[in-house]
């Protein structure tokens, strides 16, 4: 099924990427909160054989993987939104054909269609 979004839906699917970006926002900022947590209690601590081992313990705490992903995530709903905006949100990027409504559901970050995704 194609999508042709309603006003209704369409205002649904802002209020989810809303949503979706202040959860990120919030996970982003304990992450970040995690980082200096770790930061001052590197600063406390003495010079020595510790350091080793101290840096492998922040190396372990420090996802940066994850806070990548958090930042593509946002900037992955940003776009959604502006598609929003544009009048384009449902329009696969690379065809400009209708992306399935059930896609679209799924994951509302989406930008291309099924035969254009593979």
């Amino acid at each position: 099924m194609a999508a042709v979004l309603s006003r209704d839906e369409l205002e649904g699917m802002t209020g989810t990427l809303h949503e979706l970006l202040e959860t990120l926002h919030e996970e982003l900022t304990d992450e970040l909160n995690e980082i200096e947590h770790v930061r001052h209690l590197l600063k406390r601590q003495s010079h020595g054989p510790s350091d080793r081992q101290s840096a492998l313990e922040l190396a372990r705490r420090l996802n940066l993987d994850h806070m990548r992903h958090h930042l593509e995530s946002i900037a992955a709903c940003n776009q959604a939104l502006e598609r929003i905006n544009r009048g384009r949100f449902g329009r696969c990027r690379v065809c400009g054909e209708a992306i399935e409504l059930n896609r679209l559901r799924a994951d509302p970050l989406v930008d291309t269609c099924l035969s254009c995704h593979d």
